[in-house]
Order: structure tokens, then C-alpha cells, then sequence
């Protein structure tokens, strides 16, 4: 498992997400509890299908982001000038703020 998903952390986002897509469709398919469990979750919701489709490819494209996510290379930070301000003055005073 750890070798795939080494693997997979070097590919592009876009293709990561369009495996996914397809798995999330194939799993959808293949599996009746997960489709029963869909569709039971998105009656609860009260959606109707269409409008809840996105979300059986999406599933499969956000669980194909982990190996980027997880072993991938940070993107860079840079900090504009100032914005670094926002976050130090609270803390420094003890207050709560939210990200």
C-alpha cells in the first residue's frame, strides 16, 4: 500500500482526480450497499438524485487525493507583507480567531 501510494503523490492533481472520478463511479456500480447507502442518505437529505450525482464521482476523486496529500510535495508559502500580523497578535494576546 505505502508503494502505491508513493506513486501515486508524484502524479498531477487533475489526473488523480479523474482516476477517481472513475472509481467512485465503479465502486457506485459494484457495490449495492454503497449505492443503497447513497441513496438513502441523499433521500434523508431530501435532494433529488440529480442533484446529488456529483457526489459519487467526487468521492472517488477526493480518496484518490490522499497519496498527494499525504506524501506529496508541500506547495510553497509565501506571506504577504503584513498578513502575518493577523495571526501573531492574537495568539500573542491570548484571543481566539479562526483560520
Amino acid at each position: 500500500m505505502i508503494f502505491w501510494f508513493r506513486f501515486f503523490s508524484h502524479w498531477p492533481l487533475w489526473a488523480l482526480h479523474a482516476i477517481g472520478q472513475i472509481a467512485g463511479w465503479l465502486a457506485w456500480l459494484l457495490s449495492k450497499t454503497y449505492r443503497q447507502r447513497f441513496l438513502a442518505n441523499v433521500k434523508t437529505a431530501g435532494l433529488g438524485f440529480y442533484q446529488a450525482v456529483g457526489a459519487v464521482g467526487q468521492a472517488g476523486a477526493m480518496s484518490t487525493e490522499l497519496p498527494r496529500l499525504w506524501m506529496g510535495n508541500s506547495p510553497a508559502v509565501h506571506w504577504e507583507d503584513g498578513a502575518l500580523n493577523c495571526v501573531e497578535k492574537p495568539m500573542l494576546q491570548a484571543e481566539a480567531f479562526y483560520f
